[in-house]
């Protein structure tokens, strides 16, 4: 029986009541959002996008390790994604915006309107490059802020504007676009500092040379271990980091309450089971909190966990967790 590495974390302040607000969640953007290129359940690649029903297939995207992540917490009511592949930023554009000429017409399937019809909480918008190898720096900040201020406008829903990726693709096969796309990741963090997630600089390939003296081909692009091959998209690693990205950025605030507990144990029961069993110490004020644990692949697993009586004095909780 092969080795399960795991690294098992119990988040001892973390601890949440049962009527916790749970969140709506809105996605616009395009192939990455969408999962594209990635394994479905069932091992066939997510190679289309065609109707939103697809997004929910590439088990492994960073949207849907989201929606398991504040599902398992029990923080999530929806998240709705509407990204496409090949979509930009005219595309999602509210209802009625007129482009200029040459440009793609607001998709109303996919838009910032139909994003907002569903009224969310938050809304995050992942737009990497699709369209910069043309338009001017400031035409692409002006439209992401067209989109910030749409969805924020109703005073309600909070919104997340997501960095450029790197691309060595198409029209980012020169350099000099391939910096454009460095710029605009500073000029997101600049123009959204409370209000950007950094989807560049964890899977960028930021070195020069491969070796002293030796240009690095791939600067600027996706580092090795986390590309699809094709030079504009992430692997299920890739999607991992962008994931991580997101909780890092606390768009669903976690209160902390305190929770007292002893020894902790970790037993192994097969290739994709364990049991943990902990000691809690009495005048816990919930009776539900949540383990993490994280595999070696970087696979992180939320689960509640009950105490059965609070008020008891010290008594031992063991719960089975089918790791991913």
């Amino acid at each position: 029986m092969a080795k399960v590495c795991l690294l098992f974390l119990l988040w001892a302040g973390l601890c949440l009541p049962l009527c916790a607000q749970q969140k709506t969640i809105s996605v616009i953007g395009s192939s990455t959002a969408a999962g594209y290129g990635l394994p479905e359940a069932d091992g066939s690649i997510m190679l289309t996008t065609n109707s939103n029903i697809d997004d929910d297939k590439p088990v492994n995207s960073w949207a849907n390790r989201l929606r398991r992540y504040y599902n398992n917490l029990g923080l999530l009511h929806e998240l709705d994604n509407f990204a496409i592949y090949g979509e930009d930023l005219y595309q999602a554009q509210a209802d009625g915006f007129n482009p200029p000429s040459g440009q793609n017409w607001p998709d109303q399937n996919n838009n910032i309107t139909r994003a907002l019809s569903v009224n969310p909480d938050i809304i995050l918008i992942n737009f990497p490059s699709n369209g910069y190898d043309v338009l001017d720096a400031q035409t692409v900040m002006d439209l992401l802020h067209s989109l910030y201020q749409q969805a924020i406008a109703n005073g309600h829903t909070v919104c997340y504007v997501c960095t450029t990726q790197p691309r060595t693709s198409d029209g980012f096969v020169p350099i000099d676009a391939r910096m454009e796309l460095k710029t605009l990741r500073d000029r997101i963090v600049a123009e959204f500092p409370a209000n950007y997630i950094d989807f560049y600089t964890p899977v960028v390939d930021a070195a020069p040379e491969s070796s002293p003296g030796v240009p690095n081909p791939n600067y600027l692009g996706i580092l090795p271990q986390y590309a699809q091959g094709d030079g504009t998209h992430l692997n299920e690693a890739g999607h991992n980091v962008l994931f991580n990205a997101v909780l890092a950025k606390n768009i669903i605030p976690i209160a902390s309450l305190p929770l007292s507990v002893g020894k902790i144990a970790v037993k192994r029961i097969d290739d994709t089971h364990i049991t943990v069993s902990f000691t809690v110490y009495p005048n816990n004020t919930e009776r539900q909190f949540f383990i993490l644990v994280k595999d070696k692949a970087g696979n992180t697993k939320s689960v509640r966990v009950i105490i059965p009586d609070k008020t008891k004095d010290s008594q031992i909780v063991s719960e089975t967790i089918q790791i991913y």
